[in-house]
């Protein structure tokens, strides 16, 4: 199994910290820029964060596989790998 240098764990931290504090202004100004934003974005990154103390970050929550890189970087929040994201109908 692939493991996540400490590097790469702190750079997917601060990115869902970053995430996270723009999801919160923009729900909080309100607007038509938050209608496309929720409140459901910030409980997955805060899940994604969970996941990273807890040394799960980067396997898939569904069948325990390893995340590809690229799909994190793109979806730091995502707790699926790509197939099971396709199965169960969520990025």
């Amino acid at each position: 199994m692939m493991a996540f240098t400490p590097q790469f764990i702190e750079e997917m931290r601060q990115s869902l910290d970053r995430r996270r504090a723009s999801k919160e202004r923009i729900l909080q100004s309100g607007g038509e820029q938050a209608l496309s934003h929720s409140y459901k974005d910030i409980r997955r990154i805060d899940y994604a964060l969970k996941r990273i103390t807890e040394g799960q970050y980067g396997l898939c929550t569904q069948c325990g596989q390893p995340i590809k890189t690229d799909r994190l970087f793109l979806i730091p929040e995502t707790p699926f790998c790509t197939d099971c994201a396709k199965s169960v109908g969520s990025h």
